[in-house]
């Protein structure tokens, strides 16, 4: 809904000032009273406390591995020269990116990204 509890906070009085109504699952309806207006808030924080939480074991969790891992890498893995990106390179010569993205049942993108790759031999 938001990225932090001052963003919400925002859109939420926006809406109440519109006179639309917030029904939150299992809560009910808030209106724009001042008990309405703490149950916002105290939602609010609990969600960005969650998040900071989040944040928090997931840097720990990078640490930890950088630390037990000598093979630890950050981000998605390289994708390898193997025997279906040849295959999909080599039909990609002779037919358009659209065609071999249907052929190969993958994206146009995926195609281009895979040509590349070749032929610039990364």
């Amino acid at each position: 809904f938001a990225r932090n509890t001052r963003e919400a906070l925002n859109l939420i009085d926006d809406l109440l000032q519109e006179k639309i109504m917030i029904k939150v699952l299992n809560l009910g309806t808030i209106d724009n009273t001042p008990m309405g207006r703490m149950i916002v808030r105290t939602l609010l924080s609990v969600a960005e406390m969650e998040r900071d939480m989040i944040i928090e074991r997931t840097q720990a969790g990078k640490v930890f591995a950088k630390q037990h891992n000598p093979n630890y890498k950050e981000g998605r893995p390289k994708r390898k020269k193997d025997s279906r990106n040849t295959a999909i390179f080599e039909y990609s010569q002779t037919h358009t990116v659209r065609a071999t993205a249907e052929a190969f049942n993958i994206s146009t993108r995926t195609v281009q990204y895979i040509k590349k790759l070749f032929i610039l031999n990364i």
